[in-house]
């Protein structure tokens, strides 16, 4: 894994300085067609960028992994209580998506755009099982690893569907419970373990950025 650290300094949740104690990782993924985590890493590292800050972002192309929060710092990512509790983690997503509307996209080449979400996927996996390690957590204990759209059925989170819109549109067969499975393999020194296409239907809208 390739990690980058780029802490946000200028951003007016990192200049806040709460922190956490971590009981949880929340994964996201940034809902629109940017590839690049350096674009969303120079656009939110304003005083004046009070919307969102997040504790890293995973690169489409490279699948390197931008620390943007020291991971104990209270982030802005999940919208609720996941706030208080969670390390959150953006993966970004294909240039070869057009959104529609809603959590809605088309994609005019399939192949990149699900090499793209491996890519993201993968490092999310090898992410999490570091940090699982770091804070002592159990990646398949209820609660500990969730997605922002599970976050907001818990009641944790504001109403979003990702990732979950993006690997079910593309027909990834990625899923939450596959993805838990794979972190736990991964801190055990298993590997990834990626899951055979079986598409999905579409989640919930996801915030936008650019």
């Amino acid at each position: 894994m390739n990690l980058i650290k780029s802490i946000m300094t200028k951003n007016p949740c990192y200049t806040a300085g709460r922190k956490i104690t971590v009981k949880g990782l929340m994964l996201h993924s940034v809902g629109c067609c940017q590839p690049n985590a350096s674009v969303f890493v120079n656009n939110w590292n304003r005083p004046d960028y009070k919307n969102a800050c997040v504790h890293g972002f995973i690169d489409g192309n490279t699948g390197a992994v931008y620390q943007t929060l020291p991971w104990n710092h209270r982030g802005w990512q999940a919208g609720g209580a996941a706030n208080n509790t969670h390390i959150g983690v953006e993966m970004c997503e294909p240039a070869c998506i057009k959104y529609t509307g809603g959590a809605n996209f088309t994609c005019s080449d399939l192949a990149t755009a699900k090499a793209v979400a491996a890519r993201t996927y993968n490092a999310a996996v090898e992410l999490f099982a570091m940090l699982c390690k770091e804070y002592g957590l159990d990646p398949l204990k209820d609660g500990v690893v969730i997605s922002h759209r599970e976050g907001h059925s818990r009641g944790l989170a504001s109403n979003h569907g990702d990732p979950e819109h993006l690997w079910n549109q593309l027909g990834t067969g990625y899923t939450m419970d596959g993805f838990r499975r794979a972190v736990k393999a991964a801190m055990g020194g298993g590997g990834v373990a990626l899951l055979p296409p079986t598409p999905k239907s579409p989640s919930r809208p996801r915030k936008r950025a650019s």
